[in-house]
C-alpha cells in the first residue's frame, strides 16, 4: 500500500464534500455564532472570528432569524417563551428574541423563542 500523497498545487484545498452531522448539533453552533454575534460589541476581541464563523455557516445554507421588533403572527417560526404587558404598545410585539431560528436552505431546524409584548389593558373607572 502506497502512503498518502502529500498536498501539491491542486490539493491545497479541502474536498467539497458532504458531512453528516446531528441537525441539532448544527442549531447549536448556529446558535452559539449568533449569540455571540449580538452580544460582542464592535471592536471587542473574537469579533471578527465569530463573523467569520457565521459568514461560513451562511455560506452552507446555515441561517439563524430573530425577530426583535417585528409585529406578532402565530404563523411566524417562533415558540413565545412569555408574554408581557408593555406599555406603549397598540399590538402585540416581539420584543427579544431569546433564541433565534435555525433553517438550513430553507428547512426549519429549530424554532425561535421569542418574549412577547402585548398592550397594557386600561383600568376601567
Amino acid at each position: 500500500m502506497l502512503p498518502p500523497r502529500p498536498p501539491g498545487p491542486l490539493d491545497s484545498s479541502p474536498p467539497d464534500r458532504t458531512v453528516d452531522l446531528p441537525a441539532g448539533a448544527l442549531a447549536d453552533l448556529a446558535v452559539a455564532i449568533w449569540r455571540l454575534d449580538t452580544k460582542l460589541p464592535d471592536g471587542a476581541p473574537g469579533r471578527r472570528q465569530a463573523h467569520a464563523v457565521r459568514d461560513a455557516l451562511t455560506d452552507a445554507g446555515v441561517e439563524t432569524q430573530a425577530y426583535d421588533g417585528v409585529d406578532f403572527d402565530p404563523g411566524l417560526a417562533i415558540r413565545v417563551i412569555a408574554f408581557q404587558p408593555t406599555a406603549g404598545l397598540q399590538q402585540e410585539r416581539i420584543l427579544e428574541t431569546v433564541r433565534p431560528a435555525v433553517s438550513v436552505r430553507g428547512a426549519i431546524l429549530t424554532l425561535a423563542e421569542v418574549i412577547v409584548g402585548v398592550p397594557v389593558e386600561k383600568e376601567s373607572a
